[in-house]
């Protein structure tokens, strides 16, 4: 994967300097991951998921049924395994007992070591906004020292299901981070580097669906290969190293 990072209160100089085994890791386990890829049939039209696992989207004034290759719950599961391969602990506690009271319930995060706190996030932007939430949690009760937060691109995530927090999403919220996050975060961007096996998946699942008359975009609809790589923001509030 190629990676695209921006800073919230030089949170990357942090962990270049005071988490240099930590960061060099995440930035291993994340660069090397390839997207787990969903099955090209057979062909199912009842049930959950659909095979090929598609969803029906409209698109330069066409509705149709966009094809969704790459298996976001899969690629979870390998950065979950590789993270824990790692020694980093999987679901930490962000908050635990340092407020000195027990609390029925505890809020965890996805990954954590040395006070390095990571959530990776490929669900809806509400989730987004909750994984911040953890964040100046973990940073106000004294257990967090630095975040990271794991987002796809907008490129990437037009291939997941809808509604998935991207990261552009991320980055139009650094002015209000720093508002409100005293918690220094970094927001990396997972993209694609290599298209080609995703296109050829995609090409296979195309075939399936059409042959039983399952109406298709296709793939360069779906992508959208204009896509600009994504920004650095310009803010007034400087929110970025």
């Amino acid at each position: 994967m190629r990676l695209h990072t921006v800073s919230h209160q030089y949170a990357e100089n942090i962990l270049e300097t005071a988490f240099r085994e930590e960061w060099e890791k995440l930035l291993e386990v994340f660069g090397r991951v390839d997207p787990p890829l969903r099955p090209a049939g057979p062909f199912t039209d009842r049930g959950r998921p659909a095979t090929p696992k598609r969803q029906r989207r409209r698109l330069r004034g066409t509705d149709a049924y966009a094809l969704l290759p790459i298996d976001q719950a899969a690629l979870n599961d390998v950065l979950d395994e590789a993270m824990v391969a790692l020694g980093w602990n999987r679901q930490p506690y962000v908050l635990g007992e340092t407020l000195g009271t027990p609390l029925d319930s505890y809020l965890k995060g996805d990954f954590e070591r040395s006070g390095v706190y990571v959530e990776v996030e490929f669900g809806n932007t509400a989730s987004l906004f909750r994984d911040l939430f953890k964040f100046q949690i973990a940073g106000r009760s004294g257990i967090g020292k630095v975040g990271v937060l794991v987002v796809a691109t907008a490129a990437v995530t037009r291939l997941f299901d809808s509604g998935v927090a991207t990261y552009e999403q991320a980055l139009n919220l650094l002015p209000y981070m720093k508002i409100g996050l005293t918690l220094p975060t970094v927001v990396v961007g997972l993209d694609i580097v290599d298209w080609a096996p995703i296109e050829a998946r995609y090409a296979e699942m195309y075939e399936v669906a059409t042959a039983n008359g399952v109406p298709c975009h296709s793939f360069e609809v779906v992508r959208r290969t204009d896509d600009p790589t994504p920004p650095v923001p310009a803010d007034p509030l400087t929110p970025a190293d």
